[in-house]
Parts: C-alpha cells; sequence; structure tokens
C-alpha cells in the first residue's frame, strides 16, 4: 500500500494537467499513489490521462458533483497514511513529497501540512483557438503561506500578492491551509469524519479548506506550515487577501453560482465552527465587517438573496453538525482564541 494517496478533482481541466501531472512524475518520493475524481469534464482531460498515465486510478462522475463531494470520493477512496489533496492547476517541485512527507513524520499531532505556494504567470499559446493549452511561468511573488483568520473572522492566504523576499520563512503553526496543495494524515480526516463526510458537502465549492482546517483544530489537531518546501499554484478565484471592494468588483469575471457558495459557505462556516464566548469578544470587529460584507454584496450582488435564502434552508443541518463539533472539540475557547489575529 502506497504511503501517500495523491487525490486531485479534476473538471476540464485540461489546460492545467499536462503540467500537474508531469510534477508528479518527476518527484523524488515514490511511494504514492494518484487518484482522479473528474466531475464530468468534457473538454478531453479523461481521454489525455488515460492515454498518457495509464497506471493513474480514475473515477469519472456522470455528473458535476461539485468539488467537496468529489473531493470526499477520493478520501473514501485513499488507504494510505497520508492524502495529498491536490489542484490540477498546481505545480509542484521534484523534492516536493519527499520534503513534505519526511516533516510530516516528525510532527505526530499534526493533521495537515503544508509549503510555500508560489503564484504561476499564465500565457496563452498561439493557437489557443484550437488546443485552449496555456504556458505557466513561475514567479517570486505569494499565493499562500497558510490561512490566517482575523478577529472579524475574515480568513486571508498569508503574504498573498506580495513579493517573496523572505518574510515567511519561519517553520510554525498556523490557523490552516489552503486547499490547493495540502498533505493530510488520513487517520485525523477518518476521526474528524462527519456523517461519512470529511469535506462539508452542502459548501459545494469555496471556503471548505477553512471549515476543515478549523475543524482540525478544534479537535485538537495542528496544521503546519513549512517555507522550504515550494510548489505553484494558478489561482482562478480573487484571493482571499484581496480587499473587500477590490475583491467585489473582480468577482464579476465569476459566475453568480460560485459567488453564491462563497458567500453562504463563509457562514455556514461560522455557525459550525465558532463558538459564542469567543463571538461576543471578538463583536465589535465582526459586526464591523459582516455589515459591510453584507451591505456590499446585496448592493453590488443583488442575486445574492437567493444564496441567503439557500442559507437558512441549511441552516438546520448545519445546527446539527456544530452539535456533533461541540460535542466531541478537544480544544479551549481561550485556546482558539490565540488563532483570532
Amino acid at each position: 500500500m502506497p504511503k501517500v494517496a495523491v487525490q486531485i478533482v479534476t473538471y476540464n481541466s485540461l489546460r492545467y494537467i499536462f503540467d500537474c501531472m508531469e510534477s508528479l512524475m518527476r518527484q523524488t518520493f515514490r511511494d504514492f499513489s494518484i487518484i482522479i475524481i473528474d466531475n464530468a469534464s468534457a473538454d478531453g482531460t479523461i481521454n489525455f490521462l488515460r492515454s498518457n498515465y495509464p497506471n493513474v486510478n480514475i473515477l469519472q462522475n456522470f455528473k458535476n458533483f461539485g468539488f467537496a463531494r468529489a473531493t470526499n470520493q477520493g478520501i473514501l477512496m485513499a488507504k494510505g497514511e497520508y492524502v495529498l489533496s491536490l489542484n490540477p492547476d498546481v505545480i509542484l517541485t521534484e523534492n516536493y513529497l519527499e520534503q513534505l512527507v519526511s516533516f510530516a513524520d516528525q510532527k505526530p499531532q499534526g493533521a495537515s501540512f503544508g509549503g510555500k505556494i508560489l503564484k504561476l504567470k499564465t500565457e496563452y499559446i498561439d493557437d489557443i483557438d484550437k488546443s485552449g493549452m496555456i504556458q505557466a511561468i513561475k514567479s517570486n511573488y505569494l499565493d499562500s503561506t497558510g490561512l490566517e483568520i482575523a478577529k472579524s473572522r475574515r480568513t486571508v492566504d498569508r503574504g498573498e500578492g506580495e513579493l517573496d523576499q523572505g518574510q515567511y520563512d519561519r517553520i510554525e503553526e498556523v490557523f490552516g491551509l489552503t486547499g490547493a496543495c495540502v498533505l493530510y494524515r488520513k487517520s485525523a480526516l477518518d476521526e474528524i469524519m462527519i456523517n461519512n463526510e470529511v469535506v462539508d458537502q452542502d459548501f459545494v465549492a469555496y471556503k471548505d479548506d477553512v471549515d476543515l482546517s478549523w475543524r482540525l483544530r478544534l479537535y485538537g489537531f495542528q496544521n503546519w506550515y513549512h517555507p522550504q518546501i515550494i510548489c505553484y499554484h494558478h489561482r482562478g478565484f480573487p484571493g482571499r487577501s484581496a480587499g473587500m471592494i477590490k475583491a467585489l468588483a473582480s468577482r464579476r469575471k465569476i459566475s453568480k453560482v460560485l459567488r453564491g457558495f462563497s458567500f453562504c459557505n463563509q457562514h455556514l462556516m461560522l455557525v459550525k465552527n465558532d463558538e459564542f464566548v469567543n463571538i461576543l469578544l471578538a463583536l465589535p470587529w465582526f459586526l464591523a465587517r459582516e455589515i459591510k460584507l453584507i451591505f456590499l454584496t446585496l448592493l453590488l450582488e443583488p442575486f445574492q438573496i437567493k444564496t441567503v435564502i439557500r442559507f437558512f434552508k441549511l441552516l438546520p443541518k448545519t445546527i446539527a453538525k456544530r452539535r456533533i463539533i461541540m460535542r466531541h472539540k478537544k480544544t479551549t475557547a481561550l485556546e482558539m482564541r490565540k488563532w483570532y489575529k
């Protein structure tokens, strides 16, 4: 049984998947398997994978079930000690797995592990209309050095958009890790599973990584960042570190469905994981952001009224999940407060 199961959720990912797969083929660490969960791609992704990587395990869904459900399918299929959840638009350095697995082996209380993620610049090749392929160019700008959460409960990717000048070059615990590329200890995922789900399937997509990081911390696990372990990432959705007004403006390029998930999931996550005493202690920061967020979102995106309705429909189910989490949590409210910056 391979020590690591690498799982990749694909959906019309042909333009990215070659670079991602080739970075896996070049890994110095070889004790891993690859599981592809495809959400009904229509761009030739699966034919390409089957033709060029015949030893890869592929689960082909007959329709797009969303990122969260597909991720859970992969986690349930994984049998190794670790699961690397990897986006198809990520490129790993050659010793990425070797370094990250070695680091994880030294942290038995750790549940998730990640390295420094740098941004990829995208250039379209001349025959874009024919192939849809892109050329990825590595940059020295940060994409994520772990997740950070504020008293307002706004979450950001630390350092996103900054030039990497060594300002995040310390091995340390972080609140959580972005889901683009993160190594999970499988036994920890098994422990925090709720109703056979590791990732909350009601989220469908977006904020699921923050939700999962929060639950791991509540259950007493650690999330670790190592700056010398490097990978590169295309980022399609406006970064979490962008200012609220700037992010709302740039979101217009993203479908209304995905913007709805992002807005709804932020509040489902709070219902599930936050503690009343901690919200009360952070009330001035929390209310200031919530009022601004709700006002600007509904003003600029009036279709989000449907999202609010969806939130209330999911509220009873989310409260039931909260009861399970609070019954099993091992971290006190005081211990959690140190993460709210």
